[in-house]
C-alpha cells in the first residue's frame, strides 16, 4: 500500500487565505494537489497551521529544507514531513517488543 505522505505547515498567518498559501508554495517551484488550512470550526480563523500535499512525492525531503523558516508576511513558518500513523503505530510496537 503507497503511503501518501504530506507536509505540515506551522506559524501560518492567522489571516492567511487558503489560496494565497497554495500561490505561496508553488510559487517556490511545489505543485500541490491542495493545501488544508486549518480552521477553528466557530470563529473561522486559522490556529496557524496547514497540511500540504506535493504532486511529486519524491520532492517532500527538499520542501522541507526550502521551506523551513522562510518568511510568510510577518511569520517564519516551520515545515516538516507528517509521519503516516501506521509508521508510529509500528514505531512503538518496536520499540514495545525490544524494551
Amino acid at each position: 500500500m503507497e503511503r501518501i505522505m504530506k507536509l505540515l505547515v506551522s506559524n501560518v498567518p492567522a489571516n492567511c487565505p487558503d489560496d494565497f498559501l497554495l500561490n505561496w508554495i508553488e510559487a517556490r517551484g511545489y505543485r500541490t494537489f491542495g493545501v488544508r488550512l486549518i480552521r477553528d470550526v466557530v470563529s473561522g480563523t486559522s490556529p496557524s497551521f496547514a497540511y500540504i500535499q506535493l504532486m511529486d512525492g519524491s520532492r517532500l525531503e527538499e520542501a522541507v529544507r526550502t521551506l523551513n523558516g522562510q518568511r510568510l508576511w510577518t511569520s517564519t513558518i516551520q515545515v516538516r514531513l507528517v509521519t503516516p500513523m501506521p509508521s508510529i503505530v509500528e514505531s512503538a510496537a518496536g520499540m514495545k517488543a525490544v524494551g
